[in-house]
């Protein structure tokens, strides 16, 4: 796997997942319509005003809890479609290298050149 694509499925994992799992480990427990109060809980009164900014503000954090929800199924989407490419791109780099007989022992250490339509091998410091 080439350097940049393993440094982009990289980056992607570190913004995506974290808050992915942030919003899968906190769900939100059903709520009666018209909650009792326990004899002994604390509760704050709210005025109207408050009230409805509170309603507004949990609607919110409800719309973002089901975007994180929607960004996670996109994410895998999109790994799913990032393996089918490179299964493609190693197919197409091995079927390249027998027509052209050159050893293509490892496909990842090959980089595309769009100038000159060919593959390079990418010699990698040791």
């Amino acid at each position: 796997m080439s350097t940049f694509i393993r440094s982009l499925m990289i980056a992607s994992s570190l913004v995506v997942i974290p808050a992915v799992l942030l919003a899968q480990q906190r769900p939100q427990p059903a709520r009666p319509a018209t909650p009792a109060p326990a004899a002994d809980a604390a509760e704050i009164k709210l005025d109207e005003s408050t009230t409805l900014r509170a309603a507004a503000l949990e609607a919110r954090i409800s719309a973002v809890v089901a975007n994180f929800a929607l960004l996670q199924r996109q994410a895998q989407d999109l790994q799913q479609e990032m393996t089918k490419m490179l299964e493609e791109r190693k197919t197409l780099i091995q079927d390249a290298g027998k027509r052209a007989t050159v050893d293509v022992k490892d496909p990842n250490e090959w980089a595309f050149d769009n100038t000159g339509q060919r593959y390079l091998k990418v010699r990698r410091p040791q």
